[in-house]
């Protein structure tokens, strides 16, 4: 018995030393810059880039802080890290002892019939006295108390570690989607809020280009009853305010969804959000103070990354689960108890003894479980390139688009100030009787045009910066991420 103890510790201990290692950053091949670099300067942006603050918008500020507070996405996810960390407590107490106070109590007895003496008598023929007897139930006391301590502890080094790791790993994805969480409703509110903004400032482009061609209609109506203008310039006139008008709506609708969308991602219904967009105003561009980096960053900065890397190292400890069934275990039962009975009274009982778990005969289906444990490490290893490959061609997507948008900004910005002198002039020249009443209203048309085109852009070029911070992860960092890093620590 003693040799077989020996032998299994033996083994025990070489299967702890194979289990699998996880070598942190897994290579995945990425070029020294970007493509569509920007040759910014400043400081590389990093999780704890408040970003939204180059906005300059105090209501955009305080949007953010209060749906990191509030937001329902977020707060699932801060509860998935807690259940995670129940799951890893209930697998690791697997491999703990595990001691039951026991107690039980049987109450039992017999009936049985018996013959009893209870006189004598003469016999009447021979005048001998005789027993005289009855027969009479006799009850027999069985019952019996019995209380102690059962315990088992399932020896088995390799799946208490390779699990311990596994878990911890979960754990910190989890951490990791909670981080992703934060950054995806920073930049949904920051979006939102600009849209709802930039649509409100367009719907007021709008009305100021209705009321301009409103009076501009009254103004050839009246010029048709003098005789100055055709039926035709009226016409026109008319037909342009009301295209004007019909844009209102489309623009209101838009800027109200937005107001919908943040209300929610506040955590509220929208009859619940303060009213901060009783004015139209466009948020304006931002003060870029940052560089994009290197690609390499991205391992560092982007939480989905460190959640996939997490999942990987986690699948690698999987392996190890899977490994340690292939080795012997040692499972240690014993008990001690005290048990009562009627007849011999308080007895004292104990036992103890070793049981050895040895795979043989299913050692092949153990194998498969390996072997597919590893595909399932490979598997999640190919999900963290496809997550770093999909991230580098974000950014690369982001930079290309903030940069063209910023050329059509700058176009546009041109071409509303040439049509609004065109404009200007359009009304002189008509005035002066030296052109017609058509090219008014065609520079009219084109300077309303170009005023939304170029609010429009604003806006995208608004949306493609906020995009951009994404993409490179910047911003989810906060207090809240410091405190799940000590909780990390103190483990």
């Amino acid at each position: 018995m003693r040799n077989i103890v020996v032998l299994l510790a033996a083994s025990t201990f070489l299967a702890a030393c194979s289990t699998q290692k996880y070598e942190p950053g897994p290579e995945v091949a990425l070029t020294d810059t970007y493509k569509n670099r920007t040759g910014r300067r400043g400081e590389t942006i990093n999780p704890e880039t408040k970003w939204w603050a180059n906005f300059g918008d105090k209501n955009l500020n305080s949007l953010i802080e209060e749906a990191l507070a509030s937001n329902l996405s977020i707060e699932a996810a801060r509860e998935r890290v807690h259940a995670a960390q129940l799951t890893s407590r209930i697998a690791n107490s697997a491999y703990l002892p595990q001691i039951d106070k026991v107690a039980s109590a049987t109450v039992a007895g017999n009936y049985d019939k018996h013959q009893v003496k209870v006189g004598t008598t003469r016999n009447p023929l021979t005048g001998q006295k005789v027993p005289v007897t009855r027969r009479k139930w006799e009850a027999t006391d069985t019952s019996s108390a019995t209380k102690g301590l059962n315990g088992t502890w399932v020896i088995n080094p390799l799946a208490w570690k390779s699990t311990k790791e596994r878990e911890l790993e979960r754990i910190a994805a989890e951490r990791e989607a909670l981080y992703a969480a934060r950054l995806d409703i920073i930049a949904a509110v920051a979006n939102a809020y600009v849209s709802a903004q930039g649509y409100g400032r367009q719907a007021q482009i709008a009305k100021s280009a209705l009321s301009v061609q409103n009076e501009t209609s009254e103004i050839t109506i009246a010029k048709v009853e003098a005789g100055s203008a055709s039926t035709l310039d009226s016409t026109r006139a008319k037909a342009n305010a009301a295209l004007t008008s019909a844009d209102i709506p489309v623009l209101e609708q838009a800027r109200e969804q937005f107001v919908n969308q943040i209300a929610t991602l506040l955590g509220k219904t929208p009859a619940e959000l303060d009213s901060i967009f009783t004015r139209y105003k466009a948020v304006r561009l931002p003060r870029e103070r940052f560089k994009e980096g290197i690609p390499a960053d991205l391992l560092r900065n982007r939480p989905d990354i460190r959640q996939q890397e997490r999942l990987l190292a986690a699948a690698v400890a999987d392996i190890g689960v899977a490994e340690s069934d292939l080795w012997p275990s040692l499972t240690l039962s014993g008990n001690l108890g005290l048990s009562r009975t009627q007849a011999s009274g308080t007895t004292a009982n104990w036992a103890f003894g070793p049981s050895v778990n040895l795979p043989i005969f299913d050692r092949g289906a153990l194998k498969a479980g390996v072997n597919l444990s590893k595909s399932a490490a490979r598997q999640q290893y190919l999900a963290y390139r496809q997550t770093v490959i999909e991230a580098v061609r974000q950014v690369e997507d982001a930079m290309v688009a903030l940069r063209q948008e910023q050329i059509r900004y700058s176009r546009l910005s041109t071409a509303v100030s040439e049509l609004t002198r065109a404009e200007q002039l359009a009304r002189e020249l008509n005035n002066a009787g030296t052109t017609e009443f058509k090219d008014v209203l065609d520079a009219q048309a084109a300077s309303y045009s170009a005023q939304l085109q170029l609010a429009d852009s604003q806006l995208q070029l608004n949306i493609n910066y906020i995009l951009l911070c994404q993409a490179l992860g910047g911003g989810w960092g906060g207090e809240e991420a410091e405190a799940y890093e000590v909780v990390v620590v103190k483990k």
